[in-house]
């Protein structure tokens, strides 16, 4: 079942699309594409996520009602991707974090420090429930604000607030944060 994308006008509409969701693809595919990362971990899945995202959102551009508002879709169809795989694929992730926890080269300069505590502190946002982690990710890796974050998730403000305080306790037990733990 093909679904028409364009809409019925003539080759100037069909341009206008093109370019216009030419545009949304350059903007926004590589912070996309961190954002599934981090929720996934795994570059080509998260690839795959945006990807599908992607053709999701043109296949239906004639249905958006706000197309100017395509990138909000766009992350949204993201996060569900994301999620869909993670439930797919939880024990898979697991057994991975622990190999590549497991497989961190030192050299002592430094730079392999850094990249370790990234990759435990990954590893320990990746170990939250889903909600704390999609928070956690809108939050610290996107920049969102609160009610930002709220729209993507399709929850209320409040919600967000106790799924990062949460968050942030677990993360903290689990020894992932420094000192404090809390935003400034």
């Amino acid at each position: 079942m093909a679904v028409d994308a364009w809409p019925a006008a003539g080759d100037d509409a069909r341009r206008a699309v093109g370019v216009e969701f030419g545009a949304l693809f350059d903007t926004h595919y590589l912070p996309l594409c961190r954002l599934a990362y981090v929720l996934l971990g795994d570059a080509a899945r998260a690839e795959d996520a945006v990807q599908e995202a992607f053709l999701r959102t043109f296949a239906g551009w004639g249905r958006l009602r706000q197309p100017d508002l395509a990138h909000v879709y766009l992350r949204k169809a993201v996060l569900n991707q994301c999620r869909s795989g993670l439930r797919r694929r939880v024990t898979e992730w697991r057994a991975n974090s622990v190999v590549a926890a497991a497989e961190r080269p030192h050299n002592g300069d430094g730079f392999e420090d850094r990249r370790a505590l990234r990759l435990d502190i990954t590893a320990a946002v990746r170990e939250l429930a889903p909600r704390q982690r999609e928070a956690v990710v809108l939050r610290y890796f996107l920049d969102l604000g609160e009610l930002e974050i709220a729209s993507v998730m399709g929850v209320n403000v409040g919600t967000v607030k106790s799924q990062l305080a949460k968050a942030r306790h677990n993360l903290a037990s689990m020894g992932a944060l420094g000192a404090g733990g809390r935003d400034g």
